[in-house]
C-alpha cells in the first residue's frame, strides 16, 4: 500500500512538472506576441483559467486572501508553484498596464514572490530574484 501511495505521489508530482513547464512556455509566448490590449487581456485571462483559476478573483484578492485562497483550492505539493506562476502573471500584466494599475499589480507580484522564495527552503531562483528587484525599482520599493 505504501509503495502505490508513493508512485501516486511521484505521478502526480511528474505530472504538475509538465504543468510548470508548459505555464513557462506558455508566459514566454503570450510575452513575445504583440497585440493589442483587448487581445493580450483575452489571452492573459486565458493562463489563468489554465495554471491558477478564475482571473476575476485572483487578480482582485488581497495578499492575504491570496493565500488563503492556495491554502484551499491548492494542495501542498503545489502551492508555493501555483502561488509563482500568479505572481509571474500579475507581473506579466504589470508589464502593459497604464501606470497606476501597473503600481498595483506589481506590489501584488512583489509581495507573492518574496513570499515564493522565502517560502522555498533550499532554492535560489535567480529569474525570481531579478523580477523582485526589477519591481523594486520601478515601484520605488
Amino acid at each position: 500500500m505504501l509503495a502505490i501511495n508513493r508512485k501516486r505521489l511521484m505521478l502526480q508530482r511528474d505530472y504538475f512538472l509538465r504543468v510548470i513547464e508548459e505555464f513557462a512556455k506558455a508566459l514566454t509566448a503570450f510575452l513575445e506576441k504583440k497585440e493589442d490590449e483587448r487581445k493580450r487581456d483575452h489571452a492573459l485571462h486565458d493562463l489563468y483559467r489554465q495554471y491558477v483559476g478564475p482571473y476575476e478573483d485572483l487578480r482582485n484578492l488581497s495578499f492575504e486572501e491570496t493565500l488563503q485562497y492556495a491554502d484551499d483550492q491548492w494542495s501542498e505539493t503545489e502551492r508555493l508553484e501555483r502561488l509563482d506562476m500568479l505572481a509571474n502573471l500579475l507581473y506579466a500584466e504589470g508589464g502593459y498596464k497604464g501606470r497606476a494599475l501597473s503600481s498595483l499589480l506589481y506590489g501584488k507580484a512583489l509581495k507573492l514572490f518574496m513570499y515564493v522564495q522565502a517560502n522555498k527552503v533550499g532554492e535560489f531562483n535567480i529569474e525570481r530574484q531579478n523580477k523582485i528587484q526589477e519591481i523594486k525599482k520601478r515601484i520605488g520599493g
